[in-house]
């Protein structure tokens, strides 16, 4: 599974990790477009374009053909990933949303979900987008295209560290929820195999990854749905990251991926409240560390809410978090 290709820039760097795998190892079971963002799409285009997309058995995209309501327009109108999956690239359409019999990526009502299995495989769990999140994105579907062509707005202020001595009043910072339809449109879910699991967020809202995960746990007779790993939406962002959120999955792993350049983040009012509610000897994972996530790596502050962090060697080579099978 692939999900994404970060911003224009992680092309090269993606085609060179695919360049070393075995040529046997080079085929995706599912490729995830998450949304229509920038820096979600900007390196899956070259991908689309290119001759992997043609070892691909199936692509997960809600485009314009999947929502409600949206006025016919040419796809050459910016529309690149829709393009490439009609077969704009390749003379040929490519396997889209197959296991949702070619319809949309839909959980329905808030607290849905959807379950994917695979034989011999994962269990897929999508728990976003809502079919309101998707009605939304169909009434801003070519305003949406246009913001994603223009890309991310460089933030000019500088990045303002606060001390983290007080984590309670950091984590209860009013925060306004974040309202980004392309963001509310995001493709989310829990992923389980052999074992393990993980939430994947996207960038998709706090209270539809809340509802969905919370809907999970009731229909399987649990109170919560613990996992082992929960990559943390829209790069830590305290827009998304809320504390329902996190109690709503205790994960022993949270990932942030997020070099912090632009927008800043992760925010530490969503890490705040990550480290409040979290179980016991969890761990923070950071894909960069730069001075706003080293900060979190303090000897003191760890050993005060008894979490713990790592970091890559070198953040040009990513960071690996693996998963032990279980019986």
């Amino acid at each position: 599974m692939l999900i994404d290709g970060g911003p224009d820039d992680t092309w090269p760097v993606l085609e060179s990790r695919l360049n070393r795998m075995d040529q046997s190892d080079q085929r995706f079971d599912v490729v995830v477009i998450t949304h229509i963002d920038s820096d979600h799409i900007g390196g899956i285009i070259p991908f689309l374009q290119s001759s992997y997309a043609n070892n691909v058995d199936d692509f997960w995209f809600n485009g314009r053909t999947h929502l409600p309501d949206v006025q016919t327009r040419s796809v050459t109108e910016g529309e690149s990933v829709v393009a490439a999956l009609l077969g704009e690239a390749h003379g040929k359409e490519l396997p889209w949303n197959v296991a949702f019999a070619g319809g949309p990526i839909d959980t329905g009502p808030e607290a849905g979900f959807l379950e994917v299995p695979y034989p011999d495989g994962p269990l897929v769990t999508v728990i976003s987008p809502t079919t309101k999140r998707l009605s939304s994105l169909a009434a801003k579907w070519f305003e949406t295209l246009d913001a994603a062509k223009r890309g991310l707005a460089e933030e000019e202020e500088p990045d303002v560290l606060n001390p983290l001595d007080d984590l309670t009043a950091i984590a209860d910072e009013s925060t306004p929820k974040d309202a980004s339809v392309s963001n509310g449109s995001s493709i989310a879910f829990l992923i389980e195999h052999r074992g393990a699991s993980v939430v994947l967020g996207a960038d998709a809202f706090g209270n539809v990854l809340g509802a969905g995960l919370a809907g999970v746990a009731s229909a399987r007779g649990l109170e919560r749905l613990d996992v082992d790993a929960f990559k943390l939406p829209h790069h830590g962002s305290k827009r998304n990251v809320i504390e329902a959120l996190v109690k709503a999955a205790p994960a022993r792993h949270y990932v942030v991926s997020s070099n912090g350049d632009t927008f800043h983040h992760p925010d530490d009012a969503a890490l705040a409240r990550v480290v409040l509610n979290a179980p016991s000897d969890s761990t923070l994972w950071f894909n960069y560390r730069n001075p706003r996530t080293q900060r979190w790596a303090d000897a003191g502050l760890c050993n005060r809410y008894g979490y713990s962090t790592a970091f890559p060697i070198n953040s040009s080579d990513g960071i690996v978090l693996e998963l032990k099978a279980k019986p």
